[in-house]
């Protein structure tokens, strides 16, 4: 039996085969920074640290008052009510007053959301953020 055919032998032996080179586009240039903001420029030597941070704060700010006015809103409407209709005061759910059955039904499940929604929306601005001085 023989083994069957040999491959080929190839043209060029390998040692004149030209070895690759790796090639750059560009080449970095010492003292030149990114374009992009970086974490050094948040010490406030420059101008564009303390900028950053008040748009962070901003972002901050809007987070908060989005949760806030809501959530204040909803804390004061039972008291409102009970003040405005006095009946509203001294209700009842079956046994239990009607306080009670606002605040563990139509309170506290909304406030649990607005909870949830800020920590989300809070983690989402500060991770664009990082990504901003990542990017830098």
């Amino acid at each position: 039996m023989s083994p069957g055919p040999r491959p080929p032998e190839p043209e060029e032996p390998l040692a004149t085969v030209a070895r690759r080179t790796v090639v750059r586009a560009t080449v970095p240039r010492p003292g030149r920074r990114p374009a992009g903001p970086q974490l050094a420029d948040l010490d406030g030597r420059s101008a564009y640290g303390p900028a950053l941070l008040r748009s962070l704060l901003r972002a901050q700010l809007a987070t908060t008052i989005a949760v806030l006015a809501p959530a204040g809103i909803l804390v004061a409407l039972y008291p409102l009510l009970a003040v405005l209709f006095p009946p509203v005061a001294t209700a009842t759910v079956g046994p239990l007053p009607l306080a009670a059955v606002v605040l563990g039904g139509g309170i506290y499940p909304p406030l649990v959301a607005l909870a949830f929604w800020y920590a989300r929306r809070a983690r989402r601005v500060e991770e664009r953020f990082a990504e901003i001085l990542e990017e830098g």
